[in-house]
């Protein structure tokens, strides 16, 4: 691999938390952690987890006495009621809490508390990396926090075992999530779950959990499920810093769901066709192709429409679920690369399809690194299929595919969203900066076109693109 000094600069690595009991509602709470995170690990190494086995405190016990009470006060549905309570347990935070200086963020301990591998670095083979007991969801899972997040969105891997099913959970974060393998289905539902809608899953389909819904994720087939998603529990668990409010929260967000038993249809509500944007100096107008549903069955075989980000490329916009993160996938042809470009920090990238490489530096070294001589800060890295990375804030970077089939992503999480672009600039990023081909370093071209010899590939960009004019 060229450049392969910086190949591990761009690897994930596992931190371990703790293991930890919750009560059978989970018990959210999220003191100062035990210790600090453990030493680095090599790519897909994550180290075992201490498994702590602690009683109930009063508190916690008083809290499943009460939700007891609340289940048993109506008739119950087939499993649902027992594991979703209808009423928030009592708030036992104190005003008198002492103060810590210089500790870990919330969403850290959080992180320790949850008692599974979390692995950092720059990018990670989804399919590959080593889960442990997740307690609070009753499956298998681990956490991906990548540098490129800039701590504002989060992944996670599940594996679901043939026959099993997860705890049913709601949150306040936005959650989207990418099947792996195996089939099953999704059930959601508000404050009743005799309301619950189902949703039938295999490989491929990507669906968000609606936010702040009751849902649980059932295996229905004979083989074990593995999904991952993004979130945006960084930010959120930070700001509000009370996990009982994050995980317990008895609002209803009715314009993001509100019950009714279509909301998983794979059929499209509209289309929204691609406006072209004003590529100088820098575009404000315009947006991407957009579809608006809440299901897409199988994002390998989904249907894209002309991008403009490089020679050939297809993609599309989802807005699912009117979340503010973005969502996206796209199709570039063999022998080909996009534009280099640069952007806010969270877009997390996963490889569906192809193979080839990426190329990203700090955009402290300008637009030109190699002509200007700084060619040991550019990082060069292989993708395939699995390889989940998130270009960090604000680096160039661009994808080349160099393999023998097209080269297809899914992009779960990052911030530029037409539809729901947020005030800050700092992770909304609407006027997008790119080096368009005839101003790119030549280094570039010749590096990709290299690599495409070494392999018995074909040059494929047309040279008309590199003109200006």
């Amino acid at each position: 691999m060229a450049n392969s000094s910086h190949h591990h600069e761009h690897d994930g690595h596992a931190h371990d938390g703790h293991d930890h009991t919750h009560d059978e509602h989970h018990d959210h709470s999220h003191g100062a952690g035990n210790s600090g995170s453990a030493q680095g690990h090599a790519h897909g190494e994550p180290t075992g987890n201490a498994i702590e086995k602690i009683g109930f405190t009063r508190s916690q016990f008083l809290r499943m006495c009460l939700a007891g009470v609340a289940a048993g006060a109506v008739a119950p549905s087939p499993g649902a009621r027992a594991q979703a309570p209808t009423a928030s347990r009592p708030r036992t935070d104190s005003y008198d809490e002492p103060l810590v200086f210089n500790g870990l963020s919330p969403y850290r301990q959080f992180l320790k508390k949850e008692g599974i591998p979390v692995y950092e670095g720059g990018f990670i083979d989804v399919n590959k990396l080593e889960l442990k007991p997740w307690k609070r969801v009753g499956a298998l899972g681990a956490y991906i926090f990548l540098e490129g997040t800039a701590g504002t969105v989060d992944a996670w891997v599940c594996e679901i075992p043939p026959g099993g099913q997860t705890t049913a959970e709601r949150h306040i974060f936005e959650e989207q999530i990418l099947i792996l393998s195996g089939k099953g289905r999704t059930q959601v539902w508000q404050r009743d779950p005799s309301d619950m809608i189902t949703v039938e899953w295999e490989k491929g389909a990507v669906f968000p959990s609606p936010l702040n819904t009751w849902h649980r994720h059932v295996n229905t087939g004979k083989d074990p499920v593995r999904m991952v998603a993004i979130t945006n529990a960084p930010l959120l668990i930070d700001m509000f810093r009370h996990t009982d409010f994050i995980f317990d929260n008895d609002y209803v967000f009715t314009e993001r769901f509100d019950g009714r038993k279509d909301y998983f249809s794979p059929k499209p509500a509209a289309f929204y066709p691609t406006v072209p944007r004003q590529r100088r100096p820098v575009y404000v107008q315009g947006h991407h192709s957009y579809t608006v549903v809440n299901y897409a069955p199988n994002v390998w075989k989904a249907e894209l429409h002309p991008a403009g980000q490089g020679v050939e490329d297809y993609d599309t916009h989802y807005a699912m679920a009117r979340n503010t993160m973005a969502l996206h996938v796209e199709q570039f042809p063999t022998g080909t690369y996009e534009r280099c470009h640069r952007h806010g920090p969270g877009s997390t990238i996963i490889l569906l399809d192809g193979s080839g490489f990426s190329m990203m530096w700090p955009r402290e070294i300008g637009t030109t690194p190699f002509k200007d001589g700084k060619q040991q800060e550019v990082k060069l890295f292989d993708w395939k299929e699995g390889t989940l990375v998130v270009p960090p804030l604000q680096w160039f970077h661009q994808h080349f595919n160099s393999g023998k089939t097209p080269a297809r992503f899914v992009k779960l999480g990052g911030w530029n969203n037409d539809l729901y672009p947020f005030t800050t600039t700092l992770v909304s990023d609407p006027g997008r900066t790119e080096i368009d081909y005839p101003d790119e370093d030549p280094r570039v071209r010749q590096i990709f076109a290299e690599r495409l010899a070494a392999t018995g590939g074909q040059f494929k960009m047309p040279e008309s693109v590199f003109k200006k004019g």
